[in-house]
């Protein structure tokens, strides 16, 4: 989230500016296919529960740093209407989808999620919680937590942003444990709780762009290898942490791995700038990261599923799952771009000759990481 930027792949390619910009579309690459090895089951284990220490906090670290201040902060009604646009209608409209399709699929089969009702998903989706699992379509969580978390972060910065930088800390730290106490005792409705402990990273995504951090960090140096010592230690010190279901071990090591796992994939992601085959599948991932989230888990691995317990017998393996589900949802938006209306409850953008206003276009962009 930043001040009113165009999109991060615009402008003239020498500049500083959209250098840093792009990396920070290719960190959202990256972070996005962590994502979907993920969901489709990485092995070993052990990797795909690292990943886990910094892959979400890396979302809400890039959105506090495509926060736009000078835009939003005098008037929230334009930042409640550009992230209805561009988070909450896709939202539904992905778990919608996937409702559709989960249906068409228990009819083919009926032994298919057969402890599962009819109207329970569509109540989960209202609910806009993972609701043990319920919620089919479980990647899309992310997105009603993105919109809460930027409307708090908003509404909290717009009134101590004058304030000492002691004093936004104190506050940002006082919401972030208030999340993590409410959690603690129950799921709150669009993940409200969440949204509260990762104020914290979203803060620290701000204070990056504030202070130009991305301008100064550098590949390898000292830096370096203290925060991979500081990564690791935090991340085999705490427990397992899956942020979905409030699982966050002891606040402090998560917290540490999150910051310092985020900054090593930055870091990552500079190194990987200069190849030039690599930097632009990174960013084209980045910038389309949002239909990515929705469809790779509501629609294709859903479908891989079905069809490996069903018509195939056996597992497919998390790469060749990882590579028909992003392919597969990379493809599925190329034709949605040809059709206004279904561009536009996918991912706020009205389709191709239909540019969204400037500030839709910026709401896209905190979510094309991630959301998430």
């Amino acid at each position: 989230m930043q001040a009113s930027h165009p999109s991060l792949s615009a402008g003239t390619s020498g500049t500083p500016k959209t250098t840093r910009l792009k990396v920070i579309d290719m960190v959202r690459g990256i972070t996005i296919l962590l994502v979907v090895v993920g969901h489709a089951g990485l092995t070993p284990a052990v990797l795909n529960d690292m990943f886990r220490d910094f892959r979400l906090p890396l979302f809400f670290i890039v959105s506090g740093y495509l926060f736009s201040a000078s835009k939003y902060f005098d008037n929230l009604k334009l930042l409640l209407r550009t992230k209805l646009l561009t988070l909450v209608l896709p939202y539904f409209t992905a778990g919608l989808l996937t409702y559709c399709l989960w249906a068409i699929l228990r009819l083919v089969a009926n032994d298919h999620s057969p402890d599962v009702g009819w109207v329970q998903p569509l109540a989960a989706l209202l609910y806009g919680n993972y609701s043990d699992g319920l919620l089919l379509n479980i990647p899309i969580w992310f997105l009603t937590c993105l919109f809460v978390t930027q409307i708090v972060f908003c509404i909290t910065m717009r009134y101590i942003h004058t304030r000492s930088w002691q004093l936004q800390h104190g506050v940002i730290l006082a919401l972030s444990l208030t999340g993590y106490g409410l959690g603690r005792v129950f799921f709150l409705p669009w993940n409200i709780d969440v949204a509260l402990v990762a104020q914290l990273y979203v803060f620290i995504g701000y204070k990056l762009k504030q202070h130009q951090v991305l301008s100064r960090i550098r590949i390898f140096n000292l830096n370096t290898l203290i925060l991979l010592f500081i990564f690791l230690a935090a991340a085999y010190f705490n427990s397992y942490v899956d942020m979905n279901n409030r699982v966050y071990g002891n606040l402090l090591l998560f917290y540490t791995a999150g910051i310092a796992g985020s900054l090593l994939a930055i870091k990552g992601t500079q190194l990987l700038s200069k190849s030039k085959l690599c930097a632009a599948l990174l960013t084209y991932i980045g910038q389309e990261s949002l239909v990515i989230l929705i469809f790779h888990y509501g629609i294709f691995i859903l479908l891989l599923n079905f069809l490996e317990r069903y018509v195939l017998h056996t597992y497919l393996g998390w790469f060749p799952t990882t590579v028909i589900a992003v392919a597969g949802s990379l493809a599925l938006n190329l034709v949605i771009k040809k059709v206004p209306v279904l561009s536009l409850l996918i991912s706020g953008k009205r389709g191709k000759g239909s540019r969204l206003s400037s500030s839709e276009h910026d709401g896209r962009n905190a979510i094309t990481l991630t959301g998430g």
